[in-house]
């Protein structure tokens, strides 16, 4: 592009200011927010009841389990028994779901008088090659020896066979939050089917089940105890927290993928103690305990107490606060009890038998020979919430049918959280110093400004036609410029390239991307649809320059971004027409949207824009053949263009018919 070209054009740059606290900033605000209306709403019992039947839906949903899984057979194997003096102990795995296996061991008391109470135990992250039951398995002896059942369940990690809880903690899967999916729905899922297990024991009263765990065990035992009313007593250790505190200290760092919901509903975890309330519930902290701050359990104790005072049943609600860190002690183990024979037995004080001598690992194993080789564990998160295909539809009117549904919901679970209400704009330019450009800053968000630049043709006539393209990291001024760059004389149009926050210069440095992604999540977003959010604003920025006719603008952008501008032309249907580059075929490869995988892939969101007209430059993934189809429903199969020469699209010219020039 010359000099000149450049001159008689608008480059418009927007760029995050030179630090990232903004977008921190903004997400605590959120999070903050998000556990003050939780607060509000769980205040007393007529403020919460209410909402609780919602409330329950949307937990439910959030962990991958509405509608309800099928309750296929359980095909229960029991591989071995030990027999010792006060219990035994079966060796047992069961199908949570086809080919899903669940490794367990189950602790019968022996001196019993009919029907016993049961409690699951919930492994937290403790490593050993048998499973983490190895190594909570004095949580199962003391139970039996104290006349309870107890089946200890591996967690899908620490198991037997199999399965991940890392993804992306630290395993680089960063689909899951596009698929809607975390590991305590599985885990959630487990725990339930071991209930229902439970329930066929003639050893057991189904009526007394309780559920108790530590660390990653006491989010399973906050989860399950909130979406199933079976379970009768909680006791979950170590621990719960607000996102306010939580985003402030940044906890997410140190905890696993299993320990959160996806929050597509803006829950506070106040939610969870408030879907079990009034159940008799017992939760445990350690002042020490970094991964759970102070401020935030003490802000949980204090809200819960008044509502389960508001039940008439203050004191079936406690918090036990030790000073130490996050680690489980003998103490602990015979509080868990207590709690349990004030509630579930219906005993009062008594002398408890706490003794207990370990089992060798291997002595516990359901699988000594290994897993069964038809097990599908490791492939869980795909099986668990499958993306619907994109299937082919006989008419206009049936397709029309499918994209009301799928636009509600990208409207009501995926984009749901966007910004309600968007700042003014108030740009103000600044002009660079020997230079036809002109700064520009503008407000995203509250406290979020963005930066562009612009240039304003001179002697053009507009309004003209404007191009926004939507830069990614690599995409400095000189790439610009050569991408931009027509192969021959060019007409007038304006050109805009965006740098979504954190995109740009500075990049995101992987560790802060990385935190900014899972805290985004906990406030009901992602990094990803933030910044679609971002490309709506810019558009808003450009249509309000005279010198643009906003009828006439497109959005581009090269391999995630420029699916970035597609969900923005998606949502807002002023957007004239979408340009991609290289784009990706799967959202598997991003950009990640909250759910969207649960409900659709990009093949056909992109036929949401229909018809519209979807461009693609140099060449067209295969996958988007399908796309093509339902413009064939509109008559319009030719608004799926492949182009060779960016600047004929944005200026209306869809053909090859035409000299180089330059």
């Amino acid at each position: 592009m010359t000099s000149r070209a450049l001159i008689a054009s608008t480059v418009f740059a927007i760029t995050l200011t030179a630090a990232h606290d903004p977008i921190r900033e903004g997400l605590i605000r959120d999070a903050r927010a998000i556990t003050a209306a939780a607060a509000r709403e769980i205040a007393s019992r007529e403020t919460w009841e209410p909402h609780r039947a919602q409330r329950l839906r949307e937990m439910r949903d959030m962990l991958g389990l509405d509608p309800w899984p099928e309750r296929t057979p359980l095909n229960v194997r029991i591989t071995g028994e030990l027999d010792r003096p006060k219990y035994t102990v079966e060796k047992l795995a069961f199908e949570s779901l086809p080919k899903v296996y669940v490794t367990a061991n189950l602790y019968i008391p022996k001196n019993r008088r009919g029907r016993v109470p049961a409690v699951v135990y919930v492994c937290g992250h403790s490593y050993s090659p048998y499973g983490a039951k190895v190594q909570y398995q004095r949580h199962g002896i003391s139970l039996a020896k104290n006349g309870y059942a107890a089946i200890v369940i591996d967690p899908i990690q620490i198991a037997e066979t199999f399965a991940l809880h890392h993804g992306i903690y630290n395993q680089q899967i960063y689909e899951w939050y596009a698929r809607g999916y975390t590991p305590a729905g599985v885990e959630v899922w487990n725990a339930i089917r071991a209930i229902d297990y439970l329930e066929t024991r003639p050893e057991i009263d189904p009526d007394r089940i309780g559920m108790t765990g530590r660390s990653g065990g006491a989010a399973m035992t906050w989860f399950t105890a909130a979406v199933e009313p079976r379970v009768k007593v909680a006791v979950p250790v170590m621990g719960i927290s607000t996102y306010a505190a939580n985003l402030e200290e940044n906890t997410q760092r140190r905890h696993c993928d299993c320990m959160f919901l996806i929050n597509t509903y803006r829950h506070g975890m106040l939610h969870q103690g408030a879907l079990i309330a009034p159940r008799p519930l017992l939760m445990v902290h350690g002042r020490l305990d970094l991964l759970f701050p102070v401020a935030g359990y003490e802000e949980f104790e204090r809200r819960i107490s008044a509502l389960y005072a508001s039940y008439g049943k203050p004191d079936a609600f406690k918090n036990i606060v030790v000073n130490t860190g996050h680690k489980d002690s003998d103490y602990l183990r015979e509080q868990a009890i207590r709690w349990f024979d004030k509630y579930l037995m219906g005993v009062g004080e008594r002398e408890l038998d706490m003794s207990y001598e370990n089992e060798p690992g291997e002595a516990l194993a359901v699988f000594p020979d290994g897993p069964p080789a038809d097990a599908q564990n490791y492939r869980v998160h795909e099986i668990f919430l499958p993306t619907p295909e994109f299937r082919k539809f006989d008419s206009l009117a049936a397709w029309k049918k499918r994209r009301r549904e799928l636009m509600k919901l990208l409207r009501e679970r995926v984009f749901r959280n966007l910004p309600e209400e968007a700042p003014p704009l108030a740009a103000r330019e600044e002009r660079l110093p020997g230079e036809g450009m002109r700064d520009v800053y503008f407000q995203s968000e509250p406290g979020l400004e963005l930066h562009g630049l612009v240039i304003r043709p001179g002697d053009a006539e507009g309004p003209l036609p404007a191009l926004l393209y939507v830069a990614s990291d690599s995409d400095d001024r000189d790439y610009l410029q050569r991408i931009f760059r027509a192969p021959r004389p060019e007409p007038d149009f304006v050109r805009f390239a965006v740098y979504p926050r954190g995109v740009g210069a500075p990049p995101l440095a992987h560790n802060l991307w990385l935190d900014l992604f899972r805290n985004a999540m906990h406030t009901g977003n992602t990094l990803d649809s933030l910044r679609v959010w971002d490309v709506l604003r810019a558009f808003e920025l450009l249509r309000s320059d005279k010198a643009v006719d906003g009828a006439r603008i497109t959005v581009a952008g090269r391999g995630q971004a420029g699916i970035l501008a597609l969900y923005a032309a998606i949502l807002d249907e002023r957007i004239h027409q979408v340009l991609l580059l290289e784009p990706p075929s799967s959202h598997t490869e991003g950009p990640y949207f909250l759910n969207i995988l649960r409900y659709t892939d990009l093949p056909e969101a992109a036929a949401l824009l229909a018809p519209r007209r979807l461009n693609f430059y140099n060449r067209m993934p295969k996958a988007f053949e399908a796309t093509r189809e339902i413009y064939k429903l509109y008559g319009k199969p030719d608004h799926v263009f492949l182009t060779m020469e960016l600047m004929n699209v944005v200026t209306g010219r869809y053909d090859h018919n035409f000299s180089s020039g330059l």
